[in-house]
């Protein structure tokens, strides 16, 4: 089994903004660096600065740099074919399923892997698909099982409409498989020691009884979560038990003006509980605060959220957890053993064009697609009071969920697990796609081969029997072959030893028809001779006889 990363940058232009995506590409490549049993890490590059981003998280894992490899991925045809599976670290193709059918043999697999799949974009990276030559060894890895029968719901709908457009069945064919994101336990371990617990809660101003609900992620109603259903359990949890509540809101608000929007509707709605902001890159907490936590609360409410790392990380924090069944994050909770999941609920399916429709007709931009779409999502907050108040109450409950919770996180969410068992799918990939190759004559219809398109273009297109002679001496041919504007297609040509060597045949011939000289150099690329034999006639250098 032989891998590439097709890498591309993740990061924010401006490189202040940290976004969920970029948090887990680096976090997979840093895995991927301490626990690939590869001798060779290869990477298909397009700019410099991809290659130092790579370079740069390596370098932090003190993994030797010999072992990584750059290799342009705009020579397709050069770099490709050394490999079984080509992976990008999102869903999105990069055309490469159309660049596969530039390759001899049997080609390579492509492994994608889901992020957030609302909104336009995300629909046109699926419908890709559907639309290129997709095959049954391909995989888009979804980190749960939500993820998963999104992406098959849209596929489901686009067949619908093919089937209605073409009159035939479409189900595309590509595999996929679950294999949520990983955290680094051991790190989350030593960032949640006794001590870090007690200079946390001290910087916090807190007492030795006080409970933190803790959050982390960001600060959005329109692409995160709706706060108010928070804010109103924090406070009927705090009047419920008598206890000092904090609900305690780390991460950074998007956009800005959300800022006061929360601490607005914070004071507004919490009086007996307290309710604290940390900025994300807080000085005061290197660690974050994980430490200081006793109840990791986030009660997601938005189309955008996928996954849930949090939830994941708060298990190796070591934190009960209350949080929202929705997506992804129900997948790390059983209910009642390593957490609670308070129930959601939406209105029924076909109830929500006006809202797709918003997006396109460009009414609202994708934050207030997100925005509008989760005000119709329900969260149960009485349920979440009952959870928190009891986790409040039972302080051995508390411990016993977070001990159930680190227990599980070691087994299913350690990168030491999750590396190895994307290595297994792409051993299982290359396997069946040798089995269950199938032949494409296809290429991309925005980019088809000229000579095809544009055939009715000329007065005549060459052919096997068309002759040609050598109507240029040696002297003139060097002098137009020293001239750069006549030679800039080399690379598309045979190699000049070759041209060479065909011009020899041709002028000792004295006329041969193009069907000889295929023959005769048959060891060659045939559209490459054909190029060269009408570059050599645009030269002069052949003549038509």
């Amino acid at each position: 089994m032989t891998t590439a990363i097709h890498y591309t940058s993740v990061k924010s232009a401006s490189g202040r903004e940290v976004f969920g995506l970029q948090v887990a590409v680096e976090n997979w490549l840093t895995a991927y660096f301490r626990y690939g049993s590869s001798a060779q890490f290869s990477f298909l590059i397009g700019e410099a600065k991809e290659w130092e981003e790579v370079q740069e998280i390596a370098s932090r894992v003190k993994c030797d740099l010999k072992r990584l490899v750059a290799l342009d991925r705009r020579f397709v045809r050069e770099n490709f074919p050394r490999f079984s599976t080509i992976a990008r670290l999102n869903p999105d193709t990069q055309k490469l399923l159309w660049q596969r059918q530039m390759l001899p043999n049997t080609g390579f697999n492509f492994c994608g892997l889901a992020h957030a799949i609302s909104g336009i974009e995300a629909g046109e990276v699926l419908e890709q698909y559907c639309l290129a030559p997709s095959e049954a060894s391909d995989a888009i890895i979804c980190p749960s099982h939500a993820v998963q029968s999104a992406v098959r719901s849209f596929w489901d709908l686009y067949g619908d409409y093919l089937q209605q457009r073409f009159g035939t069945k479409f189900i595309c064919p590509v595999q996929l498989p679950i294999i949520p994101l990983g955290i680094d336990v051991e790190h989350f371990e030593t960032m949640t020691t006794a001590p870090k617990r007690t200079e946390q809660r001290q910087k916090l101003g807190l007492g030795e009884n006080d409970i933190v609900l803790l959050w982390v992620g960001r600060l959005s109603h329109a692409i995160k979560a709706h706060p108010l259903a928070m804010f109103q359990a924090a406070e009927r949890a705090a009047e419920k038990t008598g206890a000092k509540v904090h609900l305690v809101m780390v991460g950074y608000f998007v956009p800005k003006e959300a800022e006061d929007q929360f601490k607005k509707l914070a004071q507004d709605f919490c009086s007996k509980a307290k309710v604290t902001f940390i900025a994300s890159d807080d000085a005061r907490f290197p660690d974050g605060l994980w430490a200081a936590g006793d109840i990791f609360f986030s009660l997601i409410d938005n189309m955008q959220e996928s996954f849930g790392l949090t939830p994941i990380e708060a298990m190796a924090a070591g934190l009960p957890r209350v949080i929202s069944d929705w997506d992804g994050y129900r997948d790390s909770v059983t209910h009642g053993e390593d957490g609670f999941l308070i129930p959601t609920t939406q209105p029924p399916p076909g109830n929500g064009r006006e809202l797709s429709e918003l997006l396109l007709s460009g009414r609202e931009m994708y934050g207030g697609y997100l925005a509008k779409s989760a005000l119709s999502v329900a969260v149960d907050q009485e349920r979440a009071v009952e959870a928190i108040a009891l986790l409040i109450k039972d302080k051995n409950k508390r411990k016993v969920i977070a001990e159930k919770a680190r227990a599980r996180v070691r087994t299913t969410y350690d990168w030491k697990q999750i590396i190895p068992a994307y290595e297994k799918l792409w051993q299982e990939m290359e396997t069946k796609r040798r089995a269950t190759k199938t032949a494409w004559a296809s290429a991309l219809p925005q980019a088809p081969d000229p000579f095809t398109m544009y055939a009715s273009y000329p007065t005549a297109p060459l052919s096997e029997t068309s002759k040609l002679s050598v109507v240029a001496s040696p002297d003139v041919i060097k002098k137009i072959w020293s001239h750069d504007i006549n030679v800039l297609g080399l690379d598309m040509m045979i190699t000049p030893d070759d041209a060479t060597k065909l011009i020899s045949y041709v002028s000792t011939q004295g006329s041969v028809s193009i069907g000889d000289i295929l023959r005769q150099f048959a060891s060659s690329n045939p559209p490459q001779i054909w190029r060269t034999v009408a570059w050599l006639l645009k030269l002069s250098v052949f003549r038509i006889t």
